[in-house]
């Protein structure tokens, strides 16, 4: 199952292999909703259906019904590469309702639970380069066009992932609590064991953003490290964004990796996450996993082409 956070609805412009997004005139029709590319080569793969793929592959979702999802996913060639697509209502992802829509839980949640759903099936099958949700394509064509400007940049990302899984590795820490605070100023302060306790308190209310600043420069490189000491089994990492930290001392994220693990590999990158979270504990850091899911982080960028020149 693909990360949520990772099919997060985009607008048209803005997805990653998304073509420029049509003009409110130009908004009917159906467009060429990607799923994802995947190696034309693969075991298993029919010359025109998607492999093991069926119109009830996400539980709970009736794609037929009246307000039903995504179309079933079917199989489109170009060169090597070959791409799980659909026809959608352009009218749905531009113009007027596209805002509407990608806000109506009850008609964004069955679409991503799909999408993902496809990602999952087709990575057992195939390396796979997601597509963001809401990726749409003028035409077959125009995807054919796309796929094979970019066959040697995928082939060779195909090679990489081949037989490969990624994995979420978070840190966290409670940096402004009490007992937070006052452990970083026994390290930082050399005279906190010296003072009363209403000149600690004191201490602690003027001087606590500097106290957090330090908390969180310390977790962040202590967190900064752990993703080394997971290979193996992990054979690659990406450091992730962080999102702003909250407000209060109900803890931050202070590390965000994304690993690159063998589809065997669960089990070994657990038992190694448990051996590091002591580590982590130490330095009031929790991890947490999560995956497995198609390689999102360790993409290629793969431009769009220039539109053609009208002479």
């Amino acid at each position: 199952m693909a990360s949520p956070d990772r099919l997060a609805p985009v607008d048209a412009d803005g997805a990653v292999l998304c073509e420029t997004a049509p003009a409110e005139a130009a908004c009917g029709g159906v467009a060429v909703y990607l799923y994802a590319l995947i190696d034309g080569a693969a075991a298993g793969i029919a010359p025109d259906i998607a492999p093991g793929i069926a119109p009830g592959i996400a539980p709970g979702i009736d794609i037929a019904g009246e307000s039903g999802a995504l179309s079933p996913p079917i199989l489109h060639r170009a060169g090597p590469i070959a791409a799980l697509i659909g026809m959608v209502p352009l009218s749905e992802y531009c113009g007027a309702d596209a805002a509407r829509h990608l806000s109506d839980l009850a008609w964004l949640a069955p679409r991503t639970m799909q999408h993902a759903a496809v990602l999952g099936q087709a990575m057992q099958s195939s390396p796979v380069y997601p597509a963001p949700f809401a990726t749409l394509f003028a035409s077959r064509d125009s995807l054919s066009t796309f796929m094979l400007a970019h066959a040697h940049t995928l082939a060779e990302f195909f090679r990489a992932v081949a037989g490969m899984a990624e994995w979420e590795l978070k840190a966290s820490a409670c940096l402004d609590n009490r007992a937070a605070l006052e452990a970083l100023a026994r390290d930082v302060w050399p005279d906190w064991a010296q003072m009363a306790p209403g000149t600690r308190y004191l201490r602690l209310c003027r001087d606590r953003p500097g106290l957090v600043a330090a908390g969180r420069a310390l977790a962040q490189t202590i967190a900064a490290r752990l993703p080394e000491k997971l290979k193996p089994p992990a054979t690659a990492f990406r450091s992730l964004v962080l999102p702003p930290a909250p407000e209060g001392d109900s803890g931050e994220l202070v590390g965000r990796f994304a690993l690159l693990v063998p589809l065997g590999g669960a089990g070994a990158l657990a038992q190694r996450v448990e051996e590091l979270a002591d580590e982590a504990t130490a330095h009031g850091i929790a991890l947490t996993l999560a995956g497995p899911w198609p390689p999102f982080s360790f993409r290629p960028d793969l431009p769009r082409p220039p539109p053609p020149v009208e002479a």
